[in-house]
């Protein structure tokens, strides 16, 4: 597998053709022991396991490259983090690089030449096929081998039904009684989806936001998938909530397309149409008691115009909270502060000069 591998963002004597995408990859060694033991004469048995485990994550690195069909990886960084947990230091190596094709080789500068198929590219295609074919059964989830070449091979093919199965695992109770392919499921999907593209990832996870709206969020959290044209494409006032819930959602870069598309959203929010209506309440025929709103659940009760409903919902024992656009205080919050990043992107955008 002749991947090269550099911290530069230029390979000598070669030019990139495609840049595939941003690859990641960690790897964790756990140890009992603490960080002064790597001052220490035993250190040397610690500094191996370290430089074993970063052989380990770059081997990784490489063959998700490869599966990506790429050449070369540049911009590698390297990061080295100690997690001290329940009396046990875990030391975790993460890789971060860019996957790229090269138009020519590195030798001695002609052009790369193609000729047959190589073992890794039948494995994987074959993985693939199989693992589809698995998943098209009512009730099968990947098991830990599967995970390993799922992970190994970047299998990127079976990302869209493992996302549908993660979105109704995900919104379920998984306890200890419930089969480990679950759990591998849910312990494995998010790390394998932040390997992805970013557009790549972002067309999966907007492809189902019904399914289970809270699970999609945390997704598009957890992943730094905020992607402002396809929030924009969802603004309709069924949608309301689930697009406000993302507001404080991320992406890797903004550019000014995204831009356009975020003041586009907040003119949206800005202009959401009345769930409920005001009406002057009274105690009498002729006394009035101040401004009433009637919220979209049917609740009265007396506020200041712009205010929220305070009356309890049956049932729950929750407040309704909601004001006439139909969104609670917190909502009217997420909006502020969206309002906010899109006038502080505005600001950097205008003040780039590239």
């Amino acid at each position: 597998m002749d991947i090269i591998v550099t911290t530069t963002d230029r390979i000598e004597n070669c030019r990139i053709s495609r840049y595939i995408g941003i690859l990641r990859s960690s790897a964790v060694v756990g140890a009992e022991v603490a960080l002064a033991d790597f001052f220490a004469d035993a250190s040397r048995n610690y500094r191996r396991k370290l430089d074993g485990i970063y052989n380990s994550a770059l081997q990784d690195i490489r063959l998700k490259a490869a599966a990506a069909g790429a050449d070369a990886i540049i911009g590698l960084h390297s990061e080295f983090q100690d997690v001290f947990a329940k009396g046990k230091t875990r030391f975790v190596v993460s890789l971060i690089g860019t996957a790229v094709r090269l138009e020519q080789c590195c030798d001695d500068g002609q052009p790369r030449q193609g000729g047959g198929v190589t073992q890794f590219d039948l494995r994987r295609n074959l993985l693939s096929v199989n693992l589809l074919r698995q998943l098209e059964k009512p009730g099968f989830n990947p098991g830990a081998d599967d995970w390993d070449n799922i992970v190994r091979y970047a299998l990127y093919d079976v990302a869209p039904q493992l996302y549908r199965r993660y979105l109704v695992l995900a919104s379920e109770t998984i306890g200890s009684s419930h089969p480990s392919e679950k759990r591998l499921l849910l312990d494995n999907f998010i790390p394998f989806l932040q390997s992805m593209d970013y557009e790549q990832a972002a067309e999966i996870v907007y492809s189902d936001t019904t399914t289970s709206p809270y699970v999609f969020r945390n997704v598009v959290k957890a992943c730094n998938l905020f992607h402002p044209q396809k929030v924009a494409q969802m603004m309709t006032p069924k949608n309301k909530h689930t697009v406000i819930s993302l507001l404080d959602c991320d992406k890797p870069v903004y550019d000014r397309k995204d831009l356009e598309y975020m003041s586009a959203i907040v003119e949206y929010l800005d202009n959401l149409p009345d769930t409920g209506h005001y009406e002057e309440g009274r105690d009498g025929l002729f006394s009035k008691t101040g401004t009433m709103l009637v919220c979209e659940r049917g609740h009265m009760t007396p506020v200041q115009l712009g205010g929220h409903c305070t009356a309890l919902v049956e049932g729950s024992g929750a407040i309704c909270n909601l004001n006439v656009k139909g969104i609670t205080e917190q909502e009217v919050l997420a909006i502020n502060a969206f309002k906010d990043k899109v006038d502080i992107l505005k600001s950097l955008l205008n003040n780039d000069s590239l």
